[in-house]
Parts: structure tokens; C-alpha cells; sequence
């Protein structure tokens, strides 16, 4: 697992974590990846939205940027000031348990925590709720 980039020199606040993939193919391990990611930031009850998105299809903003290894220099060359985590399915536990961490402690990014009376964000597709 390799880490690269932080936004500026002070402390960054972790709203949004993308679980990127290249348009041209999401593989099954990488839907993996993202659930680990999504489980472990629940878990700790944080106020951080994790998503799965195209490489090619980023948000206007966004934090942490997971990738898979083939697609590190990919992302890199974005040119981007976000956090960027490489990692493949083996190592996703221990990146997303990693990442939950420095989250939690507070130090260079830092998430908040999930306001128990804060209303739920719930997405629905068609009669399916996500």
C-alpha cells in the first residue's frame, strides 16, 4: 500500500473518500475494496461519505482517492492535492483500518463524527433503496 499527497500544510477535513476504477473495467475485487472502505468508516461512526466512481468521472470534491496499483500513475498525473491510497484487494483491511485511524486521531485529516440526530442521507434507485 502506498500514500501519497495532503492538501496544503495544515489540517484537512475528510468529507468524501472515492474508491476509484478505470470506466473501461470494475472488477469484482475492486467492489470489494470499496465495501471494506465503506464498512470500516461506518463502523467508526464518521461523518465521511465513501464512494465508487470512474477514474474519469471524479467529484468536483473529494479527500482521499483509492486506487488500485495499475491505476496509480493515472491518478497522480490528476494532478491533485488529495490523499491518494494504492491498494489492492489483500491490502484493502489494513488501508481502510490505516486510513479510519488517522482519521480518528485528529492529526493531518481528520473526519467528524456522525451526529446521532443528524437525519439519515438515504439513495434510492427506483424502488430500491442504496
Amino acid at each position: 500500500m502506498t500514500a501519497s499527497g495532503d492538501r496544503g500544510e495544515g489540517r484537512c477535513l475528510v468529507e468524501t473518500i472515492v474508491c476509484a476504477y478505470s470506466r473501461e473495467e470494475l472488477p469484482v475485487s475492486w467492489l470489494q475494496v470499496f465495501h471494506r472502505f465503506e464498512r470500516a468508516v461506518a463502523r467508526a461512526g464518521l461523518g465521511v461519505r465513501v464512494r465508487l466512481l470512474p477514474l474519469e468521472e471524479l467529484p468536483e470534491t473529494y479527500e482521499v482517492l483509492v486506487v488500485a496499483p495499475q491505476l496509480l500513475r493515472r491518478a497522480e498525473a490528476l494532478g491533485t492535492e488529495v490523499r491518494i491510497l494504492s491498494v489492492t484487494r489483500e491490502q484493502a483491511h489494513e488501508a481502510a483500518r490505516g486510513l479510519v485511524r488517522d482519521l480518528a486521531s485528529g492529526g493531518s485529516i481528520y473526519a467528524l463524527a456522525v451526529r446521532p440526530e443528524a437525519p439519515r442521507t438515504v439513495v434510492h434507485r427506483g424502488s430500491e433503496e442504496l
